[in-house]
């Protein structure tokens, strides 16, 4: 018989090297279940926050971690879901269920009546494991919908993949593609190395503001800090890409994703609103799936929002919700 599950309360410290450790074999896990993701966000928002990391292990093997924000009357996933598009406890494939149970045994031994948990993707694993433990530990639970993450699965090469978009989709991306390349000479180049990356984050925050207006108010000279941060911390780990395209020589969109497994995900975007005529935006994002082709990408997450773009882009839905649940 296999050992049952230990659930215990430990210092982030002690626990971040083991945690990225399994969140590296972990195949669906997302960048913002990473330890480096928990770290930063705590540096720049943490302080009203009350957090407590999860560890459920097996004998001496981590399974599962979880990240919670605690308060007499409830547990909520810690971080935000303004910055953080995925989140949820984080398991071993095939520990789901012994994951989620174990952080409802807690819960209930800590004597804390409630636990929201946002972020999770309907069909993950992870969701199917809380629903089937609260359910078995004689909680109420409610499920409400909270956002969509767009995506796309990637075939071998670009031009298969624009011959799988609808008729009208298909040939409005090829003449948007042709148009812009005709404009003038055309370069996109994608950056990995943090000291590279820092070094444009100011251009990327610039074409986020200008691109869309409410993303003035969102830049906070506290979020951009942030930002800057997470864009270096990623990088440092391998895992980050900004990406510019420019136009004789001017830059005039960039694009800000993560990439892991396989997967790219879409996380910031802006461009220049003078070459919207051009459609620079939808190019940018066209690009970046074609590079991503190019370097084996199996599917390209657009993150939340639904936008337009994103289904011209081949995106299917993917629904997001938060699990509310209450002690019976």
């Amino acid at each position: 018989m296999a050992d049952a599950p230990l659930i215990t309360s430990e210092e982030f410290d002690t626990l971040e090297a083991e945690w990225a450790a399994l969140w590296a074999t972990v195949g669906d896990a997302t960048p913002f279940q990473h330890p480096a993701w928990y770290r930063v966000w705590l540096r720049h928002f943490g302080s009203g926050t009350s957090p407590v990391f999860l560890s459920i292990r097996r004998g001496e093997h981590l399974v599962g971690v979880a990240a919670l924000d605690m308060d007499r009357e409830e547990a909520r996933q810690l971080g935000d879901h303004n910055v953080q598009d995925y989140a949820g406890p984080l398991a071993l494939g095939g520990e789901e269920a012994a994951v989620a149970a174990g952080v409802l045994e807690w819960l209930r031994e800590d004597l804390t009546p409630g636990a929201v948990f946002w972020g999770l993707a309907k069909d993950s694993p992870m969701r199917d494991a809380l629903a089937e433990a609260a359910e078995a530990g004689g909680w109420e639970s409610s499920e409400s919908h909270e956002a969509v993450c767009p995506g796309v699965d990637l075939p071998g090469d670009f031009e298969a993949f624009v011959g799988g978009l609808s008729k009208h989709d298909r040939h409005e991306l090829r003449r948007k593609m042709r148009n812009f390349e005709a404009a003038g000479a055309v370069e996109f180049t994608s950056l990995a190395e943090a000291s590279a990356v820092a070094g444009e984050m100011d251009t990327l925050f610039r074409l986020m503001r200008a691109s869309r207006g409410d993303k003035d108010e969102f830049l906070t000279p506290v979020m951009e800090a942030f930002f800057r941060d997470l864009a270096t911390t990623f990088a440092e780990l391998g895992m980050l890409r900004l990406a510019k395209l420019t136009l004789d020589g001017v830059t005039v969109a960039m694009t800000l994703s993560f990439e892991h497994a396989g997967t790219t995900f879409l996380y910031n975007s802006g461009y220049d609103p003078e070459f919207s005529r051009l459609a620079v935006g939808l190019v940018s994002k066209a690009s970046a799936i074609r590079e991503s082709i190019e370097r084996g990408g199996k599917r390209f997450d657009f993150l939340r929002g639904d936008e337009e773009y994103k289904r011209r882009l081949g995106g299917v839905d993917r629904e997001v919700v938060t699990m509310r649940l209450r002690a019976g």
